[in-house]
C-alpha cells in the first residue's frame, strides 16, 4: 500500500516539476515579445515623428496607425529623449 501511495507522490511531483518548466519557458517568451513590442514602439516613434516633420496632422497619422490621436501624441511625450536620437 505505502509503496502505491510513494508512486502516486512522485507521479505528482515529476507532473509539478513539469509545469514549473512550462511556466518558466512561458515567462521567458513573454519577456521576449515584451522586448520587441518595446522594439517597435520606439520604430513606430520615429516614424510619426518624420511624418511629423512634413507637417502631417497627428489625426492623420493616428487613424493609420489606429489609434487616437491623443494616445499618439502622449506616448511621443512620454520619450523626448528619442526625439534628439
Amino acid at each position: 500500500m505505502e509503496f502505491g501511495t510513494v508512486n502516486i507522490s512522485s507521479i505528482r511531483m515529476e507532473k509539478e516539476e513539469d509545469l514549473l518548466r512550462q511556466v518558466g519557458l512561458l515567462t521567458g517568451q513573454m519577456r521576449d515579445h515584451q522586448e520587441a513590442i518595446k522594439d517597435l514602439n520606439t520604430q513606430r516613434r520615429r516614424v510619426v515623428r518624420q511624418l511629423r516633420e512634413l507637417r502631417v496632422p497627428y489625426r492623420r497619422i493616428a487613424q493609420h496607425a489606429g489609434v487616437s490621436d491623443q494616445a499618439l501624441y502622449a506616448d511621443l511625450r512620454k520619450h523626448p529623449e528619442e526625439e534628439q536620437a
